[in-house]
């Protein structure tokens, strides 16, 4: 290796331990006068060698706190990795010019051996020096680097306990820290819990064991001093979607694939709730170890949703379906009756006499009049019927498929019979109608556009005839009067 990459190896290996200017310290300070004492000289030191200077981490005698690393003695011992012993710097000519000698300290004897570190990979390197010095000269006995190199042992030893210290503190400092940021982390997601009405799951497969977060706790209203019941999720979905909820995880079980559903929910209190369940499989080393998943609450959302969408449908006046929803149900019932060979019979109402309530007793007759008509017509209604008021004084209904023309004749004639009503207020009466007109969809050939145009020409031709009855449309014959 090179002197320069083992230079630098050297400045890596003392800026990771992290000693250079730090504070005096005993153990350090006890070590340099022992050896001052054990070998009877002015002067000791344990120095360490920075780039462009050394510095003293204890210090025996009159010696700087830090000095110039120019023609200074413990570089050299550093950078050959070796001891150094000096009988008379004067007559070295290697620091017989060094300032070191010619002025204060006045340095003659010198004896130094190297302070080395153990690296990851095993190699020792010099940081430093422990060393006596003199301001006599001296011959140097082998006893003199003996000593000083078993107290460089405990140099090393003291340096390397620093490490360990420092680096278990590090390690320590980086556990809490960790620590407080999952603490940090733990309280956001429950934040995020309670905020977002939801929770988290998870079921081990092999323990057949299952956890739950603070928030599916909450969703199921059970306290979490209770542990999660023997049931787990499953028991609190009503039929059909407890089924449901079993075929999807067991999907995911087989196939790894994962899912997620709206379902009916029963709280630990009996309360009914909406909620979004979402699952996945968790793997380790490439085999299933767990489902775990998310529950959310979305009572609130999926009512919002609910009466929105029964906005969209509804007729605001008469609650009943709105011309949009009349047409999505015609359309359904229609695709149905194309796939059963069926069909299906549509009613449109006309009001007789209702411009004359409202000319007569006000537009807020005239409203209770149609409210009065959507009453009649929901309970001559069956479960399979749906009425609906397409705009002003005409509604519609869609006959359940299990009505044959027999059934639907008994049912117009009922109808006209309800439609027949008398408003009266202030003196005034008014009487209105219902005039019916029938259209059955195998004539239409199951299209809803033609199946509506024929139920209109039946309404006015029942019209034309006699207003207050119904007629049916029929290809190639006149209109038939039902009733």
């Amino acid at each position: 290796m090179s002197d320069n990459l083992r230079e630098a190896l050297r400045q890596k290996a003392l800026a990771e331990i992290a000693l250079l200017d730090t504070p005096p310290e005993r153990e350090f300070d006890v070590l340099a006068k022992l050896a001052q004492r054990v070998l009877g000289t002015g002067m000791s030191s344990i120095t360490l060698i920075a780039p462009e200077r050394q510095w003293f981490k204890a210090r025996c005698g009159p010696l700087a706190p830090q000095t110039t690393r120019a023609q200074a003695f413990c570089p050299v011992v550093v950078e050959t990795e070796a001891p150094l012993t000096v009988a008379d710097a004067r007559l070295d000519p290697r620091f017989a010019e060094s300032p070191f000698v010619t002025g204060a300290p006045n340095i003659r004897y010198y004896a130094g051996v190297p302070v080395r570190i153990q690296q990851p990979d095993g190699d020792r390197v010099a940081i430093g020096t422990l060393c006596v010095l003199d301001a006599r000269p001296r011959d140097p006995t082998p006893n003199d680097l003996e000593v000083l190199e078993e107290l460089a042992c405990v140099a090393e030893a003291l340096i390397e306990a620093r490490a360990l210290a420092l680096r278990a503190a590090k390690v320590a400092e980086e556990h809490r820290l960790a620590v407080e940021r999952l603490e940090r982390e733990r309280r956001q997601f429950k934040q995020a819990e309670r905020m977002a009405d939801m929770g988290s799951f998870r079921y081990d497969i092999e323990k057949k064991s299952t956890a739950w977060s603070d928030g599916v706790f909450a969703i199921h209203e059970r306290p979490v001093s209770d542990g999660v019941p023997s049931t787990g999720l499953i028991n609190h979905f009503p039929e059909p979607d407890r089924t449901a909820f079993v075929d999807a995880v067991m999907r995911t079980l087989d196939t790894g694939e994962p899912f997620e559903m709206d379902a009916d929910f029963v709280t630990a209190k009996g309360n009914a709730r909406r909620v979004r369940c979402s699952c996945e499989i968790e793997l380790s080393k490439g085999k299933p170890v767990a489902l775990i998943g998310l529950i959310q609450d979305i009572t609130e959302r999926h009512g919002l949703e609910q009466r929105l969408r029964h906005q969209a449908r509804t007729d605001d006046l008469t609650q009943l379906a709105n011309r949009a929803e009349f047409h999505r149900v015609l359309d359904a019932r229609l695709r149905e009756a194309r796939a059963a060979n069926d069909d299906v019979a549509v009613l449109l109402i006309d009001l007789d006499g209702f411009k004359g309530v409202n000319d007569a007793l006000g537009h807020a007759a005239g409203d209770a009049v149609l409210r009065h008509v959507a009453d009649r017509l929901r309970a001559s209604c069956d479960d399979g019927c749906l009425p609906a008021r397409l705009g002003g004084d005409e509604f519609a209904v869609v006959m359940s498929a299990d009505l044959d023309r027999v059934g639907v004749d008994r049912k117009v004639r009922r109808l006209l019979h309800d439609l027949e009503i008398v408003a009266g207020e202030h003196g005034h009466i008014a009487r209105v109608t219902g005039t019916i007109g029938i259209a059955w969809s195998s004539a239409a050939a199951q299209d809803r556009d033609v199946l509506l145009r024929q139920a209109d020409a039946a309404l006015y031709a029942a019209k034309r005839t006699r207003k207050g009855t119904a007629q049916t449309f029929q290809i190639g014959t006149d209109h038939r009067q039902a009733g």
